[in-house]
């Protein structure tokens, strides 16, 4: 017992440090780091690695000590008498290596600490084309016909390539999925992400060695009712610790919306519109970026990333909109309406410039960033009736938007696990002008400044019954609102808010195991909070809701992950969630204002499961999901519960045929249901198929992909409100076929580690 004693004494009078990385020299993140005393083997103390898998523990003085490293999917290492400065290599257990490395099969998924990690490197998921190719086909991930990703019974998702994130989603196009490492999915985001980030996508690429120049060519041609293109060419330089990179991108995306709407009003009497919308557009943008980094050592990163979206050509829309108006069931009138909207975007900056690495055992990672954009629309719309006066409605709306951010995250050992303390600071200020010269909707003049000032803390260890994490995030927000220069009473507003995060992550008896519970906010937008009033049709005005509080969500989930099986469940309680809602126009008793309120409480219960197996070469991933909320409203007096399950099921197949072919087919289905006040009234099946082929060693690939082949991406929903039941029937110009030729010459992927601060005010700008 002396001895033993005498073991762990001298065991904390020492540090040992070290690292563990993979087969490839590559970091290991969140690996377990136990260290243990002789001869009964007892727990000294424990740690998980870095991001640069490194780790610290205090107790290296031990004569008689071993040390033992543990990370799911990699065998165990066991090490006597380890001195400071060791690297531990962990080797791939031998199914994984049959898996991934070996057949190239499918994509390893696995639950880590907090997140669920898919291997795409060695899998078929390597050729899916590219970054947003790979996310469309991993599970519990969906994406609407913008681009933007979601995490099933969560909500939208940060994403990030090698921690730094991604602001503009035209990056994922631009990322070849062969330069993807592995890719982790986190349900529940710690205190140092924004306290409005409900998920977060992590990408993480392949480790390119050598200097050197390279490059990667692409471009796309999507054909349907429209005609879309992305043209873009990617540049790398490295030289003796220096890594010049730069991006140009084009595209064209041309759209198209064909509507059905019925909207029953109930104000000074029935009012019942029978409507029908065919909008067209045509967006083009240009992205060019160009940055450095200087890696100084091993352990000091700086670099810098400038972005410029210049104005290239005015977005043009057209939109069409027909009206048959009943009041009491009598004939009323029937309007055409032709508007035609042209926005120029004024040219975008953002600067990007970090610092990233160590000072002894401390941990450093700085980002400041500015940004700037703006926006000027103009509008005409003609109006026509047979049974009164025909209008002319000329509107012109101006957007300037500026943010200044700063964050600096701070990381040091203690007690054999990861103290992180951190802040950010965004300033952000916005002006959204409108005018209406003929005074048929009030013109306005608002001005948006708002301060957001926020400190974290977490902490992370590895215990005898598994890794435990605990986070606290603290946001001071002050927003000041002005109407023509003159401030709004009761809209000038600051919030003192706490967000507390906690999790446990196991294994039992093979089975991973986390449990986590989290706090998180959700701001109105700007446009959300805006006063401004726009014109729709004669019975119908938008605007924003400046009185709007922040949505405030409680979080309860487990994640279990064993052999090919995931399976999730989570509880969370929204407080002031924000929903579409209707109030009739003081100006007028007959028209009806479409604007936005809070609803007290909003509970709901997620559970989603995926099953990944394996048949010869074949890779089917099948994956399915229920949300089940239990929202009530009140209308026009009434409760009225909103409560219809949603079901979502998806199954994605990957063949490997002759001749170096991969074909792929992906279907997905998304019943009837209900999400907060809107009903979902039809069920939608997609369906994808495609067929991959490489040349010269894989420096070209060529791919034929058919986007909804049987059209099923169409649906109708309705709205529930007061004085109102709204309709409406969508259908979009989902269908393609898309040709992609990708070349690359010595393709290296940059080591820019800037993770940029203040992103989501920008994405609520």
């Amino acid at each position: 017992m002396v001895g033993i004693v005498g073991a762990m004494v001298a065991a904390h009078a020492q540090q040992l440090t070290g690292r563990v990385v993979d087969s490839q020299n590559q970091p290991i993140e969140f690996a377990n780091v136990a260290l243990y005393a002789l001869p009964d083997s007892s727990l000294v103390t424990g740690t998980i690695t870095d991001a640069r898998g490194a780790f610290a523990l205090e107790g290296g003085g031990a004569r008689r000590t071993f040390l033992k490293v543990s990370f799911v999917g990699y065998e165990t290492r066991t090490i006597d008498a380890p001195q400071s400065g060791v690297t531990v290599t962990l080797q791939a257990e031998a199914a994984q290596l049959g898996e991934v490395t070996v057949t190239a099969s499918r994509p390893a998924i696995r639950l880590k600490n907090d997140a669920l990690v898919a291997s795409v490197q060695g899998s078929v998921l390597s050729r899916a084309g590219t970054a947003n190719d790979v996310l469309r086909r991993l599970p519990s991930l969906t994406s609407d016909n913008k681009g933007v990703f979601s995490v099933f019974g969560k909500g939208e998702a940060k994403i990030y390539i090698n921690r730094r994130e991604v602001r503009d989603l035209s990056e994922l196009d631009q990322l070849n999925s062969a330069d993807i490492r592995d890719v982790e999915i986190v349900r529940n985001p710690g205190a140092r992400y924004d306290a409005s980030v409900k998920a977060v996508i992590r990408i993480n690429t392949v480790r390119r060695a050598g200097d050197g120049f390279g490059f990667d060519a692409r471009s796309s041609w999507y054909e349907g009712e429209t005609t879309d293109l992305r043209e873009q060419v990617n540049v790398n330089w490295r030289r003796n610790g220096w890594d010049v990179f730069g991006t140009a991108l084009y595209g064209r995306g041309a759209y198209l919306i064909d509507s059905r709407i019925a909207q029953q009003t109930r104000l000074d009497t029935l009012w019942q519109q029978e409507n029908t919308l065919y909008a067209t557009g045509v967006d083009r943008w240009v992205r060019i970026t160009a940055g450095t980094n200087w890696e100084i050592s091993p352990a000091h990163y700086v670099g810098l990333r400038y972005t410029l979206s210049p104005t290239l050509r005015d977005d043009i829309n057209h939109t069409t909109f027909n009206s048959m108006v009943h009041a009491d069931s009598a004939f009323y009138d029937e309007w055409h309406s032709d508007n035609a909207r042209r926005t120029t975007n004024h040219p975008a900056h953002r600067l990007n410039a970090y610092y990233n690495g160590t000072v002894g055992r401390l941990g450093i990672d700085f980002n400041v960033d500015f940004y700037t954009s703006g926006s000027t629309s103009r509008s005409h719309t003609e109006e026509t009736s047979r049974m009164q006066e025909d209008r002319v409605v000329n509107s012109e709306n101006r957007v300037q938007n500026r943010l200044v951010a700063s964050k600096l995250i701070l990381s040091y050992p203690v007690l054999g696990g990861e103290f992180s303390v951190g802040g950010e600071y965004v300033r952000t200020h916005r002006t959204d002008t409108y005018c209406n010269p003929e005074r048929i909707v009030p013109s306005s003049d608002m001005t948006a400044d708002e301060w957001n000032s926020s400190l974290f803390a977490e902490y992370a260890r590895e215990t005898p019954i598994g890794q435990f994490g605990v986070g606290l995030r603290y946001e001071h927000v002050r927003s000041d609102y002005l109407s023509d220069g003159r401030p709004l009473a009761g809209q000038n507003r600051s919030y003192n808010q706490w967000f507390p995060n906690v999790s446990l992550s196991t294994q039992v008896k093979g089975v991973s195991l986390q449990l986590a519970y989290t706090a998180k906010t959700q701001r109105p937008t700007y446009r959300q909070l805006s006063s401004n009033v726009y014109y729709a049709n004669r019975l119908s005005l938008q605007t924003g809701n400046p009185l709007l509080k922040p949505t405030v969500t409680h979080d309860v989930s487990l994640t279990a992950s064993w052999r090919i099986v995931q399976l999730m469940a989570s509880y969370r309680q929204e407080r002031d969630a924000v929903i579409d809602w209707t109030e009739r126009s003081p100006s007028d008793p007959k028209v009806s204002l479409i604007t936005y309120r809070n609803l007290d409480r909003l509970p709901a219960l997620t559970v989603f499961a995926t099953v990944t197996p394996i048949f010869g070469p074949w890779t089917p991933q099948l994956s399915a999901g229920l949300i089940k909320q239990w929202a009530e409203v009140e209308i026009d007096g009434r409760p009225v519960r909103c409560d219809k399950p949603l079901f979502r099921a998806s199954l994605n197949n990957s063949l490997r045929l002759p001749a170096g072919l991969l074909l792929t087919l992906d279907a997905r289905y998304r019943s009837t249901g209900d999400e907060r006040n809107l009903y979902l009234k039809d069920a939608t099946l997609v369906v994808n198929l495609g067929l991959t082929r490489s040349f010269f060693g894989d420096r070209l690939s060529v791919t034929l992909r058919g986007w909804d082949v049987f059209r099923g991406e169409q649906g109708g929903y309705t709205i529930l409100a007061p004085r109102m039941v709204y309709e409406q029937y969508d259908r979009y110009d989902s269908r393609e076929f898309e040709v992609t030729l990708r070349y690359k010459f010595n393709a290296a992927k940059s080591k820019y580690k800037g993770t940029g601060a203040g992103n989501r005010e920008l994405e609520r700008l």
